[in-house]
C-alpha cells in the first residue's frame, strides 16, 4: 500500500515538474524558422564548401598535396605575359571532401576559403562531382529553384 501511494506521490511531482517548465517557457518568443523561407546565417566558424578567387591562385599546389581525400585536383601553367603561375584546371570533388579546411590554412594568397554554403542536396549524383572551380557558376546547380526566383 505504500508502495502505491509513494508510486502515486512521483507522480505528481513529476507532472508538477513538467508543467513548471512548460509555464517558465510558454512567455518566451519562438525560436522556430520557417526554414526554406528564412535561412539561418552561419558563424564565422562554420566550413561549407570548398570555394575558390581565381585571380589570387598561384596554382603552388599546396592545396592538393595537403588534402587528406584527395579532393582538389590542380594543375598551372606559366603566363608568358605576367611571368606568374596561374591555374588551368581546378577541379573539386564534393564527394571526397571531408571539410577540414586544411586547405584554407595552406593557402598562401587566400585564394582558397571554405564558403558558408550548407544546402549541398541535390537530385543528381552527377551534380556533386566533380566540380570545376574556375568557372564562376560553380554552385549554381546546388540552389533550389525556389531560391533562384526569390533572388530574381
Amino acid at each position: 500500500m505504500l508502495k502505491e501511494i509513494y508510486q502515486i506521490l512521483i507522480g505528481f511531482l513529476s507532472i508538477l515538474k513538467g508543467l513548471g517548465v512548460t509555464w517558465k517557457n510558454i512567455f518566451r518568443k519562438p525560436v522556430t524558422m520557417e526554414y526554406p523561407l528564412d535561412k539561418p546565417v552561419m558563424t564565422a566558424k562554420h566550413r561549407g564548401l570548398v570555394d575558390l578567387i581565381p585571380d589570387k591562385c598561384i596554382a603552388c599546389l599546396q592545396c592538393s598535396k595537403i588534402c587528406p581525400t584527395a579532393a582538389l585536383v590542380v594543375s598551372g601553367i606559366m603566363n608568358p605575359e605576367t611571368k606568374k603561375r596561374a591555374p588551368d584546371k581546378f577541379v573539386y570533388n564534393t564527394e571526397l571532401c571531408c571539410f577540414c579546411g586544411l586547405c584554407e590554412e595552406i593557402c598562401p594568397t587566400s585564394a582558397l576559403f571554405m564558403n558558408k554554403c550548407y544546402e549541398i542536396a541535390c537530385y543528381q549524383h552527377a551534380d556533386l562531382t566533380p566540380i570545376d572551380l574556375l568557372r564562376s557558376n560553380k554552385y549554381q546547380h546546388l540552389t533550389s529553384p525556389r531560391t533562384r526566383e526569390r533572388k530574381k
